[in-house]
């Protein structure tokens, strides 16, 4: 009687099909299954034993998306193999990290790649027995009490995290500032502040680290205290613009060398409330929306890389004037979808909202949203961290 070996399941991590190379390399050998891009992959992950990535394959490397992805399978029992793009430097942060992966360059030959993808398997049933041993260990006695001890501590580390927030917000001639901050665990990767740098002027930013967890909140507070915001002269001062304030950010992220990966993306501005003027700068971040008294919805788009992937990249500078009845939207990515609505058009939930949202304070109007996106965790039973700042310039 003949013996049937199960082939083991591969998933293909990309929106594009697999090119020759790849497909030869594990045509036979695997069960492969596609994740459609406008799908989660975590519940993919959780039925496979290997996840092929290539994100650069359709519109360039996109390490933000790797990240995201790199966390989910760090989370699930699965391993992966990155497949990189040839050009990427060779002192490129991925290979600082740690984590249930292998890196190989996506133009190897089949060989090669046949080779690395059976390395990364032959992992798997290492990671499984690992999770085993974390289940046995919560099933001791004194498991419950080491893990309430655990806990005790992410509550205070969350308390910590949130004291690191501002506790007031400015009130500065016409403009008027709110937030919210949800985060999606005990701590956030997401970090605000708003402060006056002067008598008119007043700064504020949303930074959103890739990641989750202790790591990635560690990181917020390191940026809340190495953004330059003003330079001491003698006796007098000078404002950095938002543009040198991120490219010097950026400088000191990638200067810490961190063997994890860990970089962000951010949005600065700086609004003089005399004059009205908005300068502002964007590293790898959700534009801004901008609404008028009458509706109309304006993103506010500024080029810049993320931050702590290479030193030495520069920041678009871009400025504006304000104008009475404006209203200013910032987010970080968790509250994309939020802010989405049913049409996908990032900020067509507030295009369509936006005459009944006018006539509510700053205030309520945060209120609002954290409603929209609490109502839409609990439908997902999940969610990212999520973080809003609105400013309000009044008549």
């Amino acid at each position: 009687m003949a013996v049937t070996t199960e082939k083991r399941r591969l998933l293909w991590v990309c929106s594009s099909p697999m090119p020759e190379n790849v497909f030869a390399a594990v045509s036979g050998r695997w069960d492969i299954q596609t994740c459609p891009p406008s799908e989660a992959v975590s519940p993919y992950l959780q039925e496979t034993d290997l996840a092929l990535i290539h994100t650069g394959l359709d519109h360039g490397f996109d390490f933000r998306r790797l990240a995201y992805l790199l966390d989910e399978v760090d989370r699930s029992g699965a391993v992966a193999v990155v497949l990189l793009p040839p050009d990427l430097p060779p002192n490129n942060l991925l290979g600082r990290r740690r984590g249930q992966y292998v890196l190989t360059r996506a133009d190897a030959s089949a060989a090669e790649l046949a080779a690395r993808i059976e390395a990364a398997a032959a992992l798997q049933p290492t990671i499984q027995r690992l999770r085993g041993d974390v289940a046995a260990v919560r099933s001791f006695p004194n498991g419950d009490r080491a893990y309430e001890k655990v806990d005790e501590e992410m509550r205070l580390a969350a308390r910590l995290q949130r004291d690191f927030l501002p506790r007031e917000l400015p009130r500065v001639g016409p403009v008027r500032f709110a937030t919210l901050f949800r985060p999606a665990g005990w701590l956030s990767g997401d970090m605000y502040d708003i402060f006056r740098l002067d008598e008119a002027h007043v700064g504020f930013y949303v930074a959103d680290v890739v990641g989750h967890g202790m790591s990635a909140a560690l990181l917020t507070m390191f940026i809340k205290k190495s953004l330059q915001t003003k330079r001491i002269l003698g006796n007098s001062y000078e404002i950095v613009p938002p543009n040198i304030a991120l490219a010097l950010l950026n400088d000191d992220i990638c200067q810490q060398n961190l063997t994890f990966v860990q970089f962000c993306t951010a949005v600065y501005g700086i609004v003089n409330t005399q004059t009205l003027e908005l300068r502002y700068a964007s590293g790898g971040h959700p534009a801004g929306l901008l609404t008028g008294s009458d509706g109309q919805l304006r993103e506010l788009n500024a080029a810049g890389p993320l931050l702590g992937v290479f030193p030495g990249e520069p920041f678009e500078a871009r400025q504006l004037t304000l104008h009475a009845g404006d209203r200013l939207v910032l987010f970080s990515d968790g509250a994309e979808d939020t802010l989405a609505g049913p049409g996908g058009k990032i900020g067509s939930l507030l295009a369509a909202e936006a005459k009944k949202l006018r006539q509510l304070p700053a205030e309520e109007t945060a209120f609002q949203l954290a409603a929209w996106i609490d109502q839409r965790r609990a439908a997902s039973h999940g969610g990212d961290d999520a973080t809003v700042l609105i400013m309000d310039v009044e008549a």
